[in-house]
C-alpha cells in the first residue's frame, strides 16, 4: 500500500473512532481496527506525519491523537463515506412533511422540527430566497366598508397581506375590478421590479383609474418590498445548549441562536458553495467548536433555500447529510405540488 493511501485510510480512522468516543486515538487501537496489516511504530509514524499536515493534534504528549478542523474538512471532502437512511426514517420524514403539504410555511416549519429531532440539534430552515420571485397572483379580500386586504403570493410560495383603505366604499364588484386589473398587469413580474418607479409607470398607464386606486398601488409595492428577503425558522435550541458545558460558550450560541443578523449571515455565506462549514469557517466565534451543515431545497432552478443543522464539531457529517438531503428532497418536492410547478 503506498504511503499517501495509508494515511489517508489512517486518518479516516481516526476521524469515525474519535466522532464515535470523543477520546484522542492511538496507535494500538488503531492496529485492531484498520482493515489491512501494518505495525503500531508505522501508524505512529504516519500519526506524526498527518500531525505535521495539521490534520491532526494531540492533546497532551503521552495522549493518541484527534482531528484538527482542517482534518475534518479533509475528512469531508476526501474521506466521507455516503449514508443511506433506512427505510423507516425515511417514512417518518416524508409522513410529518406531508401532513403539512397544504401551506408552504408550516411544510418548512416541519421540515427543521423533524431534522432537528433525527439530528437532536438545532436546526435552521430558510423560506426560498426571493430575489427571482415572480407575482404568482394577487388576490383582493374585503375588510370593512372602505377598506380591504391584498394577498400577494409569489412564484416561491411565500404569502404576503397588506390591508389598504380607499376613500370610497368598496364593493364587491371593485375587488373583482382590482383583481382583473392588476393580475393583467403584474402576474408574472418579478417582484423586484415593482418599485416606485414601475408603480408610477402603472399609474400613468391607468389613466382616470389610478386616481382611484392609489392605496391598492402602494400596498402591492409594500407587500413586494417585503417579500425580498427571507424568513428563518429555528428548532431545536435547548438540544444544542444542553451539549455544551462551558458557561461562556453556551452564552454566545444562546445569543447566535436569538440572533437574526447573526444567523442569516451565516445563511448567506453558504450561497457560496461549501455545503458544510466547520469551525472559523463559519466565521462566526460562538461557533469555533461548531459545524453548520446544509443542504438546499428547489422550487424551480433559480429559487430555493436550505435546511441546516448546527452541531458539534465532533459530528456524525455522513448521517446529518443523509437526514438534511432527504428532508430537502421531500420538501422540494412538496413544495412543488403544492404551488403545482413541474
Amino acid at each position: 500500500m503506498q504511503t499517501k493511501e495509508r494515511k489517508r485510510k489512517i486518518l479516516k480512522a481516526i476521524v469515525e473512532e474519535y466522532v464515535k468516543s470523543g477520546e484522542p486515538v492511538g496507535s494500538k487501537l488503531l492496529v485492531n481496527t484498520l482493515g489491512f496489516p501494518v505495525s503500531s511504530a508505522t501508524i505512529r509514524n504516519e500519526m506524526a506525519e498527518l500531525s505535521e499536515m495539521g490534520l491532526l493534534t494531540q492533546p497532551h504528549t503521552s495522549a493518541g491523537r484527534q482531528p484538527s478542523e482542517d482534518g475534518f474538512r479533509y475528512y469531508v471532502e476526501h474521506l466521507m463515506d455516503k449514508k443511506t437512511l433506512s427505510g423507516s426514517t425515511k417514512a417518518l420524514i416524508l409522513n410529518e412533511l406531508s401532513s403539512k403539504g397544504d401551506d408552504p410555511e408550516k411544510l418548512l416549519s416541519a421540515a427543521g422540527e423533524v431534522a432537528s429531532e433525527l439530528l437532536e440539534t438545532v436546526c435552521v430552515t430558510t423560506t426560498p430566497f426571493s430575489e427571482n420571485a415572480r407575482i404568482r397572483t394577487l388576490r383582493f379580500v374585503q375588510t370593512g366598508r372602505q377598506t380591504c386586504m391584498v394577498v400577494l403570493i409569489t412564484s416561491t410560495g411565500l404569502i404576503k397581506t397588506k390591508l389598504f383603505k380607499c376613500d370610497y366604499v368598496i364593493t364587491p364588484d371593485i375587488v373583482n375590478i382590482y383583481e382583473t386589473i392588476f393580475n393583467r398587469e403584474m402576474e408574472g413580474l418579478p417582484v423586484k421590479s415593482v418599485t416606485p418607479a414601475y408603480i408610477q409607470t402603472q399609474a400613468v398607464s391607468l389613466g382616470e383609474i389610478a386616481m382611484l386606486v392609489p392605496s391598492v398601488l402602494s400596498a402591492i409595492m409594500d407587500a413586494c418590498r417585503e417579500v425580498g428577503g427571507f424568513s428563518m425558522t429555528v428548532t431545536g435550541r435547548t438540544a444544542l445548549l444542553d451539549r455544551e458545558d462551558d458557561v461562556l460558550g453556551m452564552r454566545a450560541l444562546t445569543q447566535l441562536l436569538h440572533s437574526d443578523e447573526q444567523l442569516e449571515t451565516l445563511l448567506l455565506r453558504l450561497r457560496t458553495g461549501k455545503n458544510i462549514l466547520i469551525g472559523s469557517e463559519t466565521g462566526n466565534e460562538a461557533l469555533a467548536d461548531h459545524s453548520f451543515i446544509a443542504e438546499p431545497y428547489t422550487i424551480e432552478p433559480t429559487s430555493g433555500g436550505f435546511i441546516t443543522a448546527i452541531v458539534p464539531m465532533r459530528y456524525d457529517y455522513a448521517y446529518a447529510s443523509a437526514v438534511l438531503q432527504y428532508v430537502a428532497e421531500c420538501s422540494g418536492r412538496l413544495l412543488r405540488e403544492i404551488l403545482m410547478i413541474e
